[in-house]
């Protein structure tokens, strides 16, 4: 299987919609076998990847967004910033015209079975920071990166997606197999005359 990030189960959504009318207390539990296996493995495996040093040694000192507090670096809050969410929907294209006429198209985005996200704000900054280019910032933090964990970005989340996937895609595939044998079973038609 190709190197890819993207794990994809066509109608999972259609299916989960079908047992939630049947019964949702099946729907909750299968959502929280979901999140018991698959994405406590990959938080644990994300967590790892958090350096145990200050990326940069300023980063710990202050706030790195000008006046918004609590968000400089603390090894403590980037940890506990990092979690997975089951089923998060999905969202429509849309245009928005702001007050001053200016317009912003939005893209439509799909259902996404089990996501894992970064809750804070700076174990955030430090893991994307470099994706579209560079800056003094993304400079030190390559020249101090040496020390401290992986040197490009994404420095946590996607490195420990990829290097859980395997056993991700084993778990959610026998929870998927199951949604469908259930699906199934009361997707039975009969008869009449």
């Amino acid at each position: 299987m190709p190197a890819s990030a993207s794990y994809q189960v066509y109608g999972i959504q259609e299916a989960l919609a079908e047992i939630n009318k049947v019964d949702r207390t099946l729907r909750r539990q299968i959502t929280k076998d979901i999140q018991r296996g698959a994405g406590t493995r990959l938080v644990t495996a994300a967590r790892s990847f958090i350096p145990t040093a200050t990326p940069l040694s300023r980063m710990g000192n202050g706030n790195m967004i000008k006046g918004r507090d609590g968000t400089g670096w603390s090894r403590a809050r980037v940890i506990a910033g990092i979690r997975s969410v089951v089923g998060k929907r999905g969202s429509r294209a849309r245009t928005v015209t702001f007050s001053n006429g200016r317009t912003a198209d939005f893209k439509a985005t799909q259902y996404q079975l089990l996501v894992l996200q970064q809750r804070d704000v700076a174990g955030a900054i430090w893991d994307h920071a470099g994706i579209r280019g560079g800056g003094q910032f993304v400079t030190n933090l390559i020249a101090e990166g040496e020390t401290v964990g992986p040197r490009t970005a994404p420095r946590a989340l996607e490195p420990a997606a990829m290097s859980v996937l395997p056993a991700v895609e084993d778990e959610v595939g026998k929870i998927v197999a199951q949604v469908m044998t259930i699906v199934n079973r009361n997707l039975v038609t009969t008869r009449t005359r």
